[in-house]
Order: structure tokens, then C-alpha cells, then sequence
């Protein structure tokens, strides 16, 4: 009876310590996914900052017919710079989903 016991108990700690384990990796795919989101808002409201700065320089060059916006320096760089964004966010979103799934 005693081994039955020990038995019983042995099956219901092997069981615990995987239940603990599925929780454990779950939970680093949940707080991973939850960076990578963290990183993609970081990186809209650089691009949000970005597209301001774009919107600041172009009411600048408002008055001087002589200067091309879309030959401005500092557009030109500003728009370089969300085009990059928005490949890096898209990229982050993409990992973001495969972790999901790969958890869920």
C-alpha cells in the first residue's frame, strides 16, 4: 500500500512539473510577444514625430517657390527614415504574430 502511495505521489509531482513547465514557456512567449508590441509602439511614435517633422519643414518651405519639397534635404532623410520604420514595424509585427501562434 505504501508503494502505491509513493507511486500516486510520484505521478502527481510528474505531472505538476509539466504543467509548470507549459505555464513557464508560455509565458516567456507572452512576454516576448509583448516586447516585440512594446518596440513597434515605440517605433510609431518615432515615425509620428518623424512625419511632423516633415509636416514642420514643408510649411516652412511654403513660401519659397524656388525650393522643391521632395528635393528637400531634410525630407527627403525624414522619409527615408518612416520608410524604414515601417519595414522594421512590419517585421516586429510579423515576429510578434509568429510567437502567438507559435504559444497558442
Amino acid at each position: 500500500m505504501l508503494a502505491k502511495i509513493r507511486e500516486s505521489f510520484r505521478n502527481g509531482v510528474s505531472r505538476i512539473q509539466w504543467f509548470a513547465g507549459v505555464i513557464a514557456e508560455r509565458l516567456r512567449i507572452e512576454i516576448a510577444v509583448i516586447r516585440l508590441l512594446s518596440r513597434s509602439r515605440e517605433m510609431e511614435k518615432r515615425k509620428e514625430e518623424l512625419l511632423r517633422s516633415i509636416g514642420a519643414r514643408v510649411y516652412e518651405l511654403r513660401g519659397n517657390p524656388d525650393r522643391s519639397v521632395l528635393k528637400d534635404k531634410t525630407v527627403v532623410e525624414a522619409v527615408g527614415a518612416v520608410g524604414e520604420l515601417d519595414k522594421e514595424m512590419e517585421e516586429l509585427k510579423e515576429k510578434a504574430s509568429e510567437m502567438g501562434r507559435m504559444g497558442g
